[in-house]
């Protein structure tokens, strides 16, 4: 008797597309290989939509490669113990929602398994009551519970990029992220009606998507009105608050009324709560749930809880500038109109919170009503910084021009004629006097030393905090790229308590600016370990550009202690972020930022397609010689890693005498650390020795660096023993791992086979305890020459099975790798060999990894 999964009507429609959906789940696919390989089966748990039955899926199809006989729970019945016995090789059930199977299903499931006849791989939702059986199963450890999570960003834009045929925008990939919160479901419904509506369109080779320009269509919102359609009316009650205002205390009396609904839509996965100091927030997630709740709501429904919210904010005294913005979002619609004071509160937190449309409309009423005086100029320029924001920089020179030029609006403007118009000359005429706004100017034209003296003049005049800003921040930055790393934290501010962005400040946040640049500098004189007080300054701003600075600071720290998995995460976010012209960061260098990280990650294709995405930005902003020269630094890290060493030391040693000719001198000698383990350590030192001087240097990572590039030099072993250790005091394991694999190459070209092997095993140590191994790229040129063109050791392997005519699948299975680190090895293997096919592979011997001669891709492993 056959007897067949039952389907409910609250059922999730499965994805058709199982190779998309688990693109980006090569983690779950190897846990649970390795739970069948230690004969246990796996449950994976979660929320509707996260692409559990997919996985499944690819498990089935995983575990019947490797030679199990796979059946499904619809056809368990009774001739299964026969085919039991006929089978040569392991069963695997596989059961979809067993949550919702019939007792005959999962009974028989149970007892193959618990008989040791059988393997269980099952999905259940999270939070559903499972069988007696399963929980028997998981109490003997006869299976293993684990969690599918929603896609972080990483996993979006790898399940984008394979479901659209090619690269897919950073802010295309953001804006999906944060409507679909990673959900492969609503990934799918989304990208499908953005194409059929038009929306999603291919420029130059990149997808690109503006966002939801109205409500979610029908297809998307026909899904979730499906996985909301049980909500209780409670439920649905604070659904539809939350969909209207975002966010909401729990402690506010709308919200404590509906605790047990806030608690059951928790355990749904519907509902997130997020602890910040001692508030407790609620929100829907997805945030897609709330567009389509909001857009669905009754017209006096949403009016009465708009109301209620706004009582509920207002009740609590509405202290906060956030709180104002709340409350003035809410009413919108509702006939009622705020008080004047209580919309300029609204204008200086959406200013904050970078709302700049509603900043605009609030700023813009209040520039009419007031009285001509200080409160209509302040008006006034907040409005150019609204315009600003929304990148309408002639219209914002309109406001900027208007009021008295003194103080904060002369900065203002010549930011937004400078970065915003790319009229640097007239900036510099609207300074007039002011020599900080001059200093920052020159800072733009290049002309780093005179901006240093107007700078340090501009700070001893003023204290730093002068009527058009604080320009210590300006000055730490100046001092930084000159060289003098501890002079530039020295005259930083103190970090205040006060949250910065309050002010209504875009530009001239020195709050922001002194944590970012506190944090940078501290990282990169010092090392990565003590820039953590800087990014919990910058998150606890809460502004988009604050929390924007402290992914970046975060993300590059993580780079350099060797965990570059949630670095990319982060590079992402900071990436997408997309504020308006900013002095101290440009759009360009943080998709470039993007783009090493995820290069560092081993995915050079992707790396690739994201530096001409950061080009592109380049082209389209004003110039920025210190930020241009930070783009090409990252560029040259990406040449390295698709395989080119001679053509990353070519453009890192161009960009070292660009800033060194400029007086960067920190960016120069990082340029210079590039070319020299790119193989150019002889040049790199020559350069640095034509244009600096023995006290240029001081800062420990950059003394550290110096000797690293003169080492590589050299070819000194012992040297290079030396640096490791020292990178490893100073945190940045991946460099110390490096200069160790550089060291036994060394050692060995110098006949010293013992030391060779000390530094070898040294350098393996190093790697194990970071994410990726040593960049094939910083082999040293003079160590025993790497097989077949510079293969790494796993290129070797890859490109050796390819040759024998396996698929990739069936290479990945074999190395439990995933399908796309497989094709990003035989891309890279392709380009050093000089072949473009299987076929050409197959008559071309490569030989296996492994041996002395791997180099730094030995100590990668």
């Amino acid at each position: 008797m056959t007897v067949p999964v039952l389907p409910d009507i609250r059922t999730v429609p499965h994805a058709p597309d199982t190779a998309h959906s688990v693109v980006a789940r090569s983690a779950e696919l190897a846990e649970i290989g390795r739970c069948t390989a230690d004969r246990m089966g796996a449950l994976l748990v979660g929320t509707p939509g996260v692409g559990k039955s997919s996985l499944l899926e690819a498990a089935l199809e995983q575990a019947g490669r490797a030679g199990a006989r796979i059946v499904r729970g619809e056809h368990l019945g009774e001739r299964i113990p026969a085919a039991v016995r006929r089978s040569r090789g392991r069963l695997v059930i596989g059961i979809d929602d067993v949550h919702l199977a019939e007792r005959a299903v999962w009974g028989a499931a149970h007892r193959l398994a618990h008989q040791g006849e059988a393997l269980l791989i099952a999905t259940a939702e999270t939070g559903a009551a499972l069988p007696e059986g399963v929980r028997r199963l998981l109490a003997g450890r006869r299976m293993r519970r684990l969690g599918v999570a929603a896609l972080d960003r990483s996993g979006t834009a790898g399940l984008l990029a394979a479901r659209l045929g090619g690269p897919v925008g950073v802010d295309t990939t953001e804006r999906f992220w944060g409507l679909s919160g990673g959900n492969a479901l609503l990934l799918r419904e989304l990208t499908d009606h953005a194409r059929a509506e038009g929306t999603l369109r291919r420029t130059d080779g990149t997808w690109h998507w503006p966002g939801l320009s109205g409500p979610p269509g029908d297809g998307p919102a026909d899904l979730v009105d499906l996985l909301l359609s049980d909500l209780t009316p409670e439920e649905r009650e604070l659904a539809g608050m939350l969909a209207l205002a975002g966010t909401l205390e729990a402690g506010l009396d709308v919200v404590a009324r509906l605790g047990e609904a806030a608690e059951s839509l928790q355990r749904r996965g519907i509902l997130t709560a997020e602890t910040s100091g001692y508030r407790l927030s609620l929100r829907l997630d997805p945030p897609l749930y709330g567009a389509v709740l909001a857009a669905r709501l009754p017209e006096l429904t949403a009016r009465r809880l708009r109301l209620r919210i706004a009582e509920a904010i207002g009740a609590t005294g509405a202290r906060r500038p956030h709180d104002a913005v709340r409350i003035v979002r809410v009413t919108a619609g509702t006939g009622r109109q705020p008080d004047a004071e209580l919309r300029a509160a609204a204008a200086t937190g959406a200013l904050h919170a970078e709302d700049f449309a509603l900043a605009e409309s609030l700023c813009a009423s209040l520039s009419r009503s007031a009285v001509p005086g200080p409160a209509a100029h302040e008006a006034v320029v907040m409005l150019g910084a609204a315009l600003a924001g929304q990148r309408r920089y002639i219209e914002a020179e309109a406001c900027f021009a208007r009021p008295a030029q003194r103080g904060e609006v002369v900065r203002r403007r010549a930011l937004n004629l400078a970065l915003g118009l790319g009229r640097p000359a007239e900036a510099e005429a609207v300074a007039g006097a002011d020599r900080g706004v001059r200093a920052l100017v020159r800072l733009f034209k290049d002309r780093v030393p005179e901006a240093l003296r107007l700078a340090e003049r501009a700070a001893a005049e003023t204290g730093g905090a002068g009527d058009s800003g604080d320009t210590r921040p300006l000055l730490a930055l100046l001092r930084y790229v000159s060289g003098d790393g501890r002079g530039a934290l020295a005259v930083l501010p103190r970090p205040s308590s006060s949250r910065s962005g309050d002010s209504g400040s875009r530009n001239g946040d020195s709050g922001v600016d002194a944590a970012f640049l506190g944090g940078w500098i501290t990282r990169a004189t010092s090392g990565p370990t003590a820039v953590g007080p800087a990014v919990d300054r910058l998150r606890a701003d809460g502004g988009p550009r604050a929390l924007a600075h402290a992914d970046l600071l975060e993300a590059q720290l993580l780079r350099e202690t060797g965990r570059q998995t949630r670095a990319a995460v982060l590079s992402r976010r900071a990436a997408a972020y997309h504020g308006p012209a900013d002095w101290l960061t440009t759009r360009a260098w943080r998709i470039a930022l993007l783009a090493g990280a995820v290069a560092e990650s081993d995915d050079a294709r992707e790396a690739a397609s994201l530096l001409r995405e950061a080009r592109a930005a380049e082209r389209a902003e004003p110039g920025h010689p210190l930020m241009a020269d930070a783009v090409a630094l990252e560029a040259a890290r990406v040449t390295a890693c698709l395989g080119d060493r001679a053509g990353a030391a070519r453009e890192a040693l161009e960009t070292a005498g660009r800033a060194l000719r400029a007086g960067r001198r920190s960016q120069g000698l990082t340029a210079l650390h590039m070319a020299a383990r790119a193989g150019a350590a002889g040049r790199a030192l020559a350069l640095w020795r034509t244009h600096a001087s023995p006290e240029t240097v001081c800062a420990p990572v950059d003394v550290v660096r110096l000797r690293h590039i003169r080492a590589l030099a050299r070819r000194d072993g012992s040297a290079l023993d030396d640096v490791s250790h020292a990178y490893e005091e100073l945190g940045l394991l991946p460099l110390a791992a490096e200069a160790s694999a550089q060291a036994a190459g060394a050692h060995r070209s110098a006949d010293g086979p013992r030391a060779a092997r000390a530094a070898r095993g040294r350098g393996e140590a190093l790697a194990a305890r970071c994410e990726t191994g040593v960049p094939a790229w910083a082999a040293p040129p003079w160590d025993e020459p790497r097989t077949h063109h510079e293969l790494t050791a796993r290129e070797q392997e890859v490109a050796s099975l390819a040759g024998a005519r396996l698929s990739n699948q069936e290479i990945a299975d074999r190395l439990v790798l995933s399908v796309r680190t497989v094709e990003n090895h035989l891309y890279r293997a392709y380009a050093k060999l000089g072949v473009t096919s299987r076929a050409e592979l197959a008559v071309r011997p490569v030989a296996g990894g492994g041996g002395e001669g791997g180099g730094g891709g030995g100590v990668g492993g």
